[in-house]
């Protein structure tokens, strides 16, 4: 997943005058650091790991550090406030996914570690309500891109319409994921 934000960003990067690409690179690889030590939280651990980690000091000021430990923070897509510097609106645009098969696996994933008293049918109904919630007609990451994105738009509209239909979401989600 890191990779994939870190060429994202990149690429979001390019098309903008007078960017910094390796305060770029090093958002993009600390952005999800924290998350195996608090998932709910993450961005802030991340933040914090970014801003205490003394190596990077070598290669960039304080100022820059500062930018990047809030562009860490800024990322998630359920954070309501607008990112604080361009910085934080490419990280947070690079971090959204483009592939509905890696969303689903991702969740699954996420309900099986977090959710272990759950069905199997609870967690396929719970994952397909967090994506709706989260990309559908009314969803909070929904207009949370600050870049055209065309994969994204084409992720956003797939995504929408399979969530909508519970028994396609279901085969899907079960092909996807390899069960049964």
């Amino acid at each position: 997943h890191i990779k994939y934000v870190i060429d994202r960003s990149l690429r979001f990067a390019t098309t903008i005058d007078n960017i910094n690409l390796d305060m770029v690179y090093t958002i993009a690889s600390y952005h999800d650091i924290g998350h195996h030590l608090d998932a709910k939280n993450h961005e802030k651990v991340s933040g914090r790991i970014l801003f205490e980690d003394d190596n990077l000091r070598k290669f960039f000021q304080e100022e820059e550090i500062r930018i990047m430990k809030e562009a860490v923070e800024d990322h998630r897509a359920s954070k309501k406030k607008e990112p604080r510097s361009i910085y934080g609106k490419i990280v947070s645009s690079a971090d959204r996914n483009t592939s509905v098969n890696s969303a689903i696996k991702r969740n699954y994933e996420y309900r099986k570690k977090h959710n272990t008293d759950s069905s199997l049918e609870e967690i396929i109904e719970d994952s397909r309500v967090h994506l709706l919630d989260k990309f559908g007609s009314n969803g909070y990451a929904k207009e949370k891109m600050y870049f055209k994105d065309i994969e994204y738009q084409n992720f956003l509209k797939e995504i929408t319409k399979l969530t909508k239909d519970k028994e396609e979401f279901r085969k899907r989600f079960i092909e996807v994921n390899q069960i049964i």
